[in-house]
């Protein structure tokens, strides 16, 4: 009986010892984890792409931090490499999977992606190569409801490759997008699309992206809500064309011309038809924004018109070649700049107390004179008169102290963002965001930017070592915060741009004998000091609040005799402006003397003004940082000719 009970017991031991290790295995060793780069495995190199992370839980309820670590900088780019993290905070259910979707933006595909869930107790990581995955070539990505693949010959300007994907692939993010061409629909619902997605599919394409909706005889599916959004037309059934003259004359070949065709009955909305027959648009070109939408009546997907010989030449129209989406011409950021703003007293007065150090200083030397006047007059006793002067040190060294200590009026850093927004065609204004953190105290500081925001360049002038380097990005809601370490006296600068809906039209008409000027702001904010400057001269215009109309008219000058010397042009530089930072940044960083701008508008016209008390893109919630924010308007027109202005 004894052997059977030590059996027992040493079984009972093995299950208790077992039981143990299983408690304390760690949890990382339960969740699977799974990548998937770009589209289907591509992305564009030198853009952003999309990166979906696919945990699956085969255990208990785990709880830790998803980070995907990419590198910037580099020579390329004038600054050292630093790491840049995309953390998430991540709670898996038990039994369950979960996907998540990141979008980086490395500056090289030498280094490999790195994917790491750690938690309490486990830290799991995995690598990947991005050179297996980039292509040299904008991407063009086709969404079907029936993954039907309609003939689409891609020419050599088209882009490539073409990409099937699901509905639900399509990236929450309108940087995700910014290496893709085009984006096509062909009969497909988008009622399962998340407001993020389509946030994100207007956002991009309103930046510059190409949108092709392609007809099918499933005409229920373009009447949808969510489609209406992005069609020019309003569908409102099938039609028999018998013929289509006009497709055929402008994309056909030799060969049997097109008949019998089916395709949708549409209303036309906005834009214009490219193509119509009797009234019924079939090709049509509408612009949103900087980008472009084009929507075919016919089915390209079946006979006659999947066998026509002119179906490459009208993709090679429509998909075209893709428009590089940075600003012409760029606001300078960098160290030179920057130690231009420092410099100035108005940027010093925002960390520093100036004024105070200036009341407390006058105090301590009245305090000096005032005793230097009673010896002079009454001569006091020696002793009273050390008495008095070691009281008067010691109250104006430990209120001073007290009242200038760093927890006090002295910050511990100061947010400086510069805004120059580029007036485009539609009301959208192309922005870029200059953003300077300046630091008094060695701490982690974090800034949040606005949902939109398109492109991120870290600039890091004071090179330290790799934890001082780090940028941490983490998703909040419509927002993204920016988290990064400076030390004592240290600043970090930052790019970033976007494109933002800003009606503010401007027009200029030539009269032959007079230009006239029309400027509306229908935006929600007011402009002030505006300046309008053509062939080289300047005229104030003063303020254009919310909602106003303003008409200018300026007479063109008679050419002056030969004997008479030219009129000068008027420098940029020479501009004064009632805030000091304003013109530190007018002249140093959004019309640098290096773009050649300085020199007047060239043979140009030129509109600005400073937008009072504009929205902040860039933000912080922390009560130690004082943030200032300044944002410019411009709108620069090509003119024709050399003549002379005088204001009408």
């Amino acid at each position: 009986m004894s052997f059977y009970r030590a059996k027992a017991a040493l079984h009972l031991c093995a299950l208790l010892i077992f039981f143990f290790f299983s408690l304390l295995t760690p949890a990382a060793a339960q969740v699977r984890m799974e990548a998937q780069v770009g589209f289907h495995g591509l992305f564009r190199l030198g853009y952003p792409f999309p990166v979906r992370v696919e945990l699956t839980n085969l255990g208990g309820a785990v709880e830790g931090i998803l980070e995907v670590r990419v590198w910037k900088g580099g020579p390329a780019r004038g600054v050292d490499v630093y790491p840049v993290y995309h953390r998430r905070r991540v709670l898996l259910s038990t039994q369950s999977p979960k996907s998540f979707q990141f979008t980086i933006h490395p500056d090289s595909v030498s280094r490999p992606l790195a994917l790491t869930f750690s938690g309490a107790g486990f830290r799991s990581t995995k690598e990947i190569d991005l050179r297996r995955h980039f292509s040299p070539v904008p991407l063009l990505l086709l969404v079907t409801e029936n993954n039907f693949l309609p003939p689409i010959p891609l020419g050599p300007t088209s882009g490539g490759p073409l990409i099937s994907l699901a509905l639900g692939d399509l990236p929450a993010d309108p940087r995700a997008y910014q290496g893709v061409a085009a984006v096509i629909f062909y009969e497909q619902s988008l009622r399962d699309l998340s407001r993020r997605q389509l946030a994100a599919l207007e956002g991009w394409l309103s930046s510059g992206g190409r949108m092709l909706i392609l007809g099918s005889l499933h005409y229920a599916l373009y009447q949808e809500a969510q489609m209406s959004r992005f069609l020019p037309v309003h569908v409102a059934g099938l039609k028999r064309f018998s013929f289509l003259p006009d497709l055929d004359r402008r994309y056909g070949k030799a060969g049997a011309p097109l008949k019998d065709l089916w395709g949708q009955a549409a209303r036309l909305v906005e834009g214009r038809a490219v193509i119509e027959d009797d009234g019924v648009p079939i090709l049509v070109e509408a612009d949103r924004g900087k980008g472009k939408v084009f929507y075919l009546a016919v089915d390209v997907g079946r006979p006659p018109l999947s066998r026509w010989a002119g179906l490459p030449d009208l993709f090679r129209d429509l998909l075209g070649s893709m428009p590089e989406r940075s600003p012409p011409v760029q606001a300078r950021w960098d160290d030179a700049v920057f130690s231009q703003l420092l410099a100035n007293p108005s940027f010093i007065s925002a960390y520093v107390p100036v004024r105070s150090f200036l009341l407390w200083t006058l105090f301590y030397v009245g305090g000096i004179g005032a005793l230097a006047w009673r010896w002079r007059e009454h001569r006091p006793g020696r002793r009273n008169l050390v008495l008095c002067f070691v009281l008067l040190h010691g109250l104006a060294s430990v209120g001073g102290y007290l009242y200038f200590s760093r927890r006090g009026s002295v910050p511990d850093g100061v947010l400086l963002t510069a805004t120059l927004l580029d007036g485009s065609s539609g009301g959208y204004a192309q922005a870029q965001s200059n953003v300077a953190l300046f630091s008094t105290q060695t701490r982690e500081y974090g800034v949040q930017v606005e949902s939109g925001w398109s492109d991120l360049e870290a600039l890091y002038p004071r090179p330290g070592t790799a934890a001082e380097a780090r940028v941490v990005v983490e998703e909040e809601g419509s927002s993204t915060r920016f988290s990064f370490p400076l030390r004592e006296w240290a600043y970090r600068l930052f790019k970033i741009r976007s494109l933002r809906p800003f009606p503010l039209g401007v027009e200029l008409e030539d009269r032959g004998d007079r230009l006239t000027l029309r400027v509306s702001n229908l935006s929600a904010k007011d402009l002030t000091e505006c300046w309008f400057v053509v062939r080289g001269q300047g005229f104030f215009l003063g303020e254009l609040p919310r909602g106003a109309r303003q008409v200018r008219e300026f007479a063109l000058a008679s050419k002056a005799p030969a004997s008479e010397s030219p009129r000068p042009r008027l420098d940029l530089r020479e501009i004064r402006f009632g805030n000091r930072m304003h013109e530190m940044l007018f002249r140093h960083s959004f019309f640098p003397e290096s773009q050649g701008l300085a020199q007047g508008s060239g043979d140009g016209a030129l509109f600005f003004g400073w937008v009072r008390e504009a929205s902040p893109r860039v933000w912080t919630d922390d009560g130690e940082v004082s943030a200032y924010d300044y944002t410019l308007f411009r709108v620069i027109i090509p003119l024709d000719g050399g003549r002379d202005l005088d204001e009408g």
